[in-house]
């Protein structure tokens, strides 16, 4: 009995895991243009972003997860909060596996590329296309 118990457990976990797998719809890696900028990026809907094994130095005065309606990232973007919700300038990340909300009233169909953007020096740090 107590191996059934087991059995039925894991294949739980498998399911689950494989189901949460088929929900996530990969957008693109996050190429490193500075700050050693790197990561995986995955939609679970249309609001909510996950970032896989990010990476970032942390060394940026004024960077920030970042999207825009244009092809790339610029001026024109906006800030979106971290994983805690702050909109203050992001610490450093080492194989950081984080979920991102877009702010009230956005989607990813209203958005056209997602990265992280040096608002001070207005630099591309690296970003993916949306859409």
């Amino acid at each position: 009995m107590f191996w059934q118990i087991c059995l039925a457990i894991s294949f739980i976990a498998v399911l689950t895991n494989a189901q949460q797998q088929e929900q996530e719809q990969f957008l693109g890696d996050l190429p490193s243009y500075d700050h050693g900028v790197s990561g995986k990026v995955y939609a679970i809907n249309d609001r909510t972003i996950i970032l896989r094994n990010l990476n970032y130095d942390g060394q940026a005065p004024d960077a920030f997860f970042w999207i825009g309606t244009t092809k790339k990232p610029g001026v024109t973007g906006q800030p979106i909060p971290d994983e805690n919700g702050s909109l203050k300038p992001l610490k450093g990340y080492r194989n950081a596996n984080i979920t991102l909300q877009l702010p009230a009233g956005k989607t990813l169909r209203d958005i056209k590329h997602f990265g992280i953007w040096c608002r001070a020096y207005q630099i591309d740090f690296g970003h993916v296309k949306i859409n």
